[in-house]
């Protein structure tokens, strides 16, 4: 006796397969969406981590300078920790003087490139001068992270955030010459 398979019974195990195929490869994508979301996240948490550094300024803490008339003392405040050319050209420095205010011209200059200030000072009078700096930077993520991992960011950190630095002091001490160097022999 010939046992004769049923059209719908071959019908109904192609199905089957077709179904156990799908659900295998739903699992398998669900598998690897988790693992990708994994890594975005800890994407997320590395940047954070990141950019929750403090920014740190670094100048000479002394500086002795022989008042002249045509120059001006120039001294650099390093910044570390800015992460993007965004954040280096965007930094603020702000820096204070300690007494004599009115006998002394300062500025700093952001260099637009590297983030760092440049200091300049001019007096015409000797002594010390005290001065203290900060900066402060608008913190911008880079560009090129994927939007998912700048969402997700965004949600734990807000997507705004301004950081200032931690303070330094540092001293100039100006002398005069009192008299013009002549040289010996002259008359």
């Amino acid at each position: 006796m010939k046992h004769r398979v049923s059209f719908y019974f071959v019908l109904y195990l192609v199905v089957l397969v077709e179904l156990l195929a799908v659900i295998i490869e739903r699992d398998t994508n669900e598998m690897e969406l988790k693992e990708r979301l994994k890594e975005y996240e800890t994407i997320q948490d590395s940047v954070i981590s990141l950019y929750r550094q403090p920014i740190l300024l670094t100048v000479q803490k002394e500086t002795d300078w022989l008042v002249n008339s045509r120059d001006s003392l120039h001294i650099l405040i390093s910044a570390s920790n800015l992460q993007t050319p965004e954040e280096k050209a965007g930094v603020k420095y702000f820096v204070n003087v300690q007494g004599n205010e009115n006998r002394v011209r300062y500025s700093v200059i952001t260099d637009k490139t590297t983030g760092n200030g440049h200091f300049y000072f001019r007096t015409n009078i000797a002594g010390t001068f005290t001065f203290d700096a900060y900066c402060r930077v608008s913190r911008k993520l880079p560009k090129y992270l994927p939007d998912i991992v700048l969402e997700g960011i965004f949600k734990k950190i807000g997507s705004d955030f301004t950081v200032s630095s931690d303070t330094v002091d540092f001293k100039v001490n100006s002398k005069v010459q009192l008299q013009k160097f002549d040289r010996p022999g002259r008359g």
